[in-house]
């Protein structure tokens, strides 16, 4: 057996030899101190956690705790702050100043003056960062060196000249000086390859993540017999996590999530910010609405969370690093060994959530639901979309609109209104053959028509139900046990108005992903003396989920294939 048992040992080191982490979440959520827990040589995993409290789920994490006890190995972490350093120091100092004056406008005076501290250091790593751009990788010999210069240049010098440039930004300028000098140069890089440009040039829509694929290939070459771990820190753009998520197999996009109470409480306190100064921060990070470039080059963590393969819950709590770790190491485990434990039930059903959500004929946002009694049994499942009977958004065209369609589809109001004849020829009749469609089926949005025509913002107009709603309904429409004491599960927090209906029906756990924009949370569903407990999700979803927790080969099988073993037969019949 000894063939059988290197060739299975060689699969699971195969599985685990490249693992590439994106990490995305928040400011103040966390993504930092990962990385920094995912670098440690010797990983410190607790003993027990508070995450899994289930009988079961205690008896997975002992597993766990001693799996990545033999089988961890360190990542490489590249910071996407490195990367965006890197391009800031292709200015000449005199262009930095400029740029520097030109983003803080009239939030700073005499910026030669203030800068000037920093002019010696910066003149240097410019020099730095030029000479390396300028290396050859046509002789065989350069490329070598440009490799081991390149990954010295960006895991090390330019993280460390980053920290000296966001300390004397914070005490020459102000305390969001650094932050706000990030994000412009990290949006004109998307928009233009450059630091101090933000004419768009589709392009270099991918400037940030070809320079870290050029760096992963760099660590994989030098790190190709034994292997290597990796962490990007931190993405914030969803383009660039699908980017990473189409190239490499063992990719995942790790969202670090942090109740936003205790994420703001944290960023008073320990990072000195300003209401105002957080809710300029979060209007950046979480955009209301994206329009025109600003899609493609913006920030938006609420779709990278959206997209995000793995959730980590990080309450910023008393112990709160240990609770990082225990979940580190459950998903570490199953990435390095598929199918090593079975999932958790928030897993199991935010998964089907996840799954239904795909069902949701919305144009603007899909979102699924699931509701069980207090054993987590399914009772029903919804997704946002039209009342049955009716045709979902998706699948209406503007040009049968405005140019006659089934009486079905459009309703009265939509084809004989003259006010809403008119707001959708102005808003979809010159686009309805327009050439770049290809094909595409011009869908439309009724409630954006709608307050268009009123000149208002009103979400009653949407002719969606909700997902929690369409779930709830289910029930009531056809029959089944009641959900009082029960558990609902939503890719997004409930609205106010669903929040209502979860309340009345004595849903006891809202457990979500994505916190809903609004009042809902504080305003309805912690009053009262039957408030239910709002989770936020912790666990595998999507792709992942099936990726993770389906075996490479059957477990018994994988056993004996390690050891020899065999169950020999008694002969007491």
């Amino acid at each position: 057996m000894k063939d059988e048992a290197k060739a299975t040992s060689m699969l699971f080191q195969e599985t685990g030899k490249f693992i590439i982490i994106g990490l995305t979440g928040r400011t103040g959520s966390g993504c930092s101190t990962v990385s920094r827990i995912l670098s440690e040589k010797n990983f410190k995993v607790p003993p027990t956690s508070r995450i899994y409290q289930n009988e079961n789920d205690k008896r997975k994490y002992g597993i766990v705790l001693n799996y990545i006890g033999v089988n961890w190995r360190p990542f490489i972490a590249i910071q996407v702050r490195a990367i965006i350093t890197g391009v800031l120091l292709r200015l000449k100092y005199e262009e930095f100043v400029s740029f520097v004056s030109d983003v803080m406008g009239s939030d700073i005076s005499e910026p030669n003056k203030r800068l000037s501290g920093i002019e010696e250091e910066y003149k240097k790593a410019h020099k730095i960062v030029t000479d390396f751009n300028h290396l050859s990788d046509e002789d065989e010999k350069e490329r070598e060196e440009k490799k081991e210069k390149g990954l010295n240049l960006y895991l090390d010098f330019l993280p460390e000249f980053c920290d000296k440039l966001k300390d004397f930004l914070k005490d020459n300028l102000s305390a969001k000086a650094y932050t706000i000098l990030y994000q412009r140069v990290g949006d004109n890089i998307r928009a233009s390859g450059t630091a101090n440009s933000s004419e768009f040039n589709e392009n270099k829509l991918f400037t940030i993540p070809k320079i870290i694929w050029h760096l992963v290939k760099a660590i994989k070459l030098k790190n190709q017999i034994k292997g290597a771990c990796i962490t990007i820190d931190a993405i914030r753009n969803p383009f660039e996590a699908i980017y990473f998520q189409q190239r490499y197999s063992n990719f995942y996009l790790i969202s670090i999530n942090t109740p936003d109470e205790i994420r703001i409480d944290h960023l008073r306190k320990e990072h000195q910010l300003s209401d105002q100064q957080i809710n300029e921060l979060d209007s950046k990070e979480y955009p209301e609405k994206l329009v025109g470039k600003d899609i493609y080059v913006s920030q938006n963590i609420q779709k990278c969370i959206e997209i995000a393969d793995i959730h980590i819950n990080n309450p910023v709590r008393d112990n709160y690093d240990n609770e990082l770790r225990s979940q580190l190491a459950w998903y570490i485990s199953l990435i390095i060994h598929p199918g090593l434990i079975t999932p958790t039930s928030n897993e199991r059903c935010m998964q089907l959530a996840y799954t239904a959500k795909l069902n949701s004929g919305c144009i603007s946002r899909q979102v699924g639901a699931v509701v069980t009694d207090s054993n987590y049994s399914v009772k029903a499942v919804g997704w946002n979309s039209s009342p049955e009977g009716q045709v979902p958004c998706i699948l209406r065209n503007a040009k049968e609109l405005l140019c006659g369609g089934d009486e079905v589809v459009y309703s009265k109001y939509e084809r004989n209104d003259k006010n809403f004849q008119v707001v959708a020829n102005k808003s979809y009749g010159l686009i309805i053959e327009h050439d770049n469609l290809k094909g595409r089926n011009v869908s439309y949005c009724f409630k954006d028509l709608q307050n268009k025509v009123d000149d208002e913002k009103n979400q009653v107009h949407t002719r969606s139900l909700h997902a929690e709603e369409n779930a709830f309904l289910q029930i009531a429409k056809y029959g089944g046990p009641g959900i009082h004491g029960g558990v609902l599960f939503s890719t997004a927090s409930p609205c106010e108005l669903c929040s209502k209906k979860a309340y009345q029906l004595g849903i006891k756990k809202i457990v979500y992903i994505d916190p809903y924009p609004g009042i809902s949370k504080n305003h309805i569903l912690s009053v009262g003396d039957k408030a239910p407990e709002m989770i936020l999700f912790s666990g595998a979803i999507g792709y992942a989920y099936h990726k993770l927790y389906q075996s490479v080969m059957a477990y018994k099988d994988e056993l004996k294939m390690l050891t020899g073993l065999t169950i020999q037969r008694s002969d007491n019949r």
